[in-house]
């Protein structure tokens, strides 16, 4: 296949995968170009298969005629235009999945270069190719069953065709006088089994290597969704810590008035009326206080001193 044909070649998914690296989602481009990685490989494996299979093919055709030979050769080439119609199926939905893969990346490229990195975030929309991978892998599942099948009909198919050629060799060894031949002693080959056996088993090999490919692409797609879930969170939480280590300019400060009893205030001139009023009565207060010293201090002085002159008296 073609270097410039492939995914991660493709123009728009660099695009993509650049925009991630820039924008710190190193993990989620890895995923991305993983991703795209498997479905590359996959397309390449069907490409192998339909080389093995034209090669089945034009095996088959090369075969000897005769009786025998023509009925194995009619089964033969059913078997082989069976797996080629099951790779053509699964080659469609693999090119599906290419489509759909480019569109899913340019729509997020477009997006991002409009309204920036937070459109990064639509990489999870690559699960929408999960449900087209699981159809790839029933249909390759099913292809393998087929195969294993076909793998041992033709491997019977061969044995019978190799006994039956053994048979009528000794056969004629008999009429000609001459002894049999123990083909148990001989390595047990029919040209079945470089034209037909051969590719089959390559064939299954091909789609076991898919079946894995296909299981890993699906992991991958689960795998790019936890760890936007992850940068999203990551994100939240370091803008939470800069919001709390920043300083709050714009809350309004209230302070509290220190005292034990919660007390009424008044403002502007209520608040100059009580003041006047409660100076009023501590200066009567003061006052009254002076009135009554003034008063009782003679009556004092006046007691001593007739105390005093009661003694001298008495004495």
């Amino acid at each position: 296949m073609e270097a410039e044909k492939t995914l991660t070649n493709e123009e728009i998914i660099r695009e993509l995968l650049d925009l991630l690296k820039k924008n710190t989602m190193k993990e989620q481009a890895n995923d991305v170009f993983e991703i795209c990685t498997y479905v590359d490989g996959l397309e390449k494996k069907i490409v192998s298969m339909t080389e093995e299979l034209t090669s089945m093919q034009d095996q088959i055709k090369k075969m000897q005629e005769d009786t025998l030979i023509n009925n194995a050769k009619k089964a033969l080439t059913e078997a082989q235009e069976r797996l080629n119609a099951r790779c053509e199926q699964i080659k469609s939905q693999v090119s599906e999945i290419k489509v759909q893969v480019k569109s899913t990346a340019k729509n997020i490229v477009d997006e991002t270069k409009a309204k920036g990195r937070a459109a990064l975030y639509r990489v999870t929309e690559f699960v929408g190719i999960k449900k087209r991978l699981l159809n790839v892998r029933t249909a390759v599942k099913d292809m393998i069953v087929s195969t294993d099948r076909d793998i041992a009909r033709t491997a019977l198919l061969a044995k019978g065709l190799r006994e039956a050629g053994q048979t009528i060799n000794n056969a004629f060894h008999t009429f000609a006088d001459k002894p049999e031949v123990d083909y148990s002693q001989k390595e047990q080959k029919h040209p079945f089994t470089k034209a037909v056996l051969a590719p089959m088993k390559a064939v299954k090999k091909l789609l076991v290597s898919m079946e894995l490919q296909l299981d890993a692409s699906i992991d991958k797609l689960d795998n790019l969704v936890m760890n936007v879930q992850f940068d999203k969170e990551k994100r939240m939480e370091h803008t939470k810590d800069k919001d709390q280590k920043a300083p709050d300019t714009e809350r309004e400060i209230i302070y509290s008035p220190m005292v034990a009893e919660p007390q009424e205030y008044k403002y502007n001139a209520d608040a100059f009326a009580a003041r006047k009023t409660s100076e009023a009565i501590l200066k009567n207060m003061r006052r009254a206080e002076l009135n009554h010293i003034i008063i009782l201090k003679p009556i004092i002085i006046y007691s001593s001193i007739n105390y005093l002159f009661r003694e001298f008296l008495l004495s």
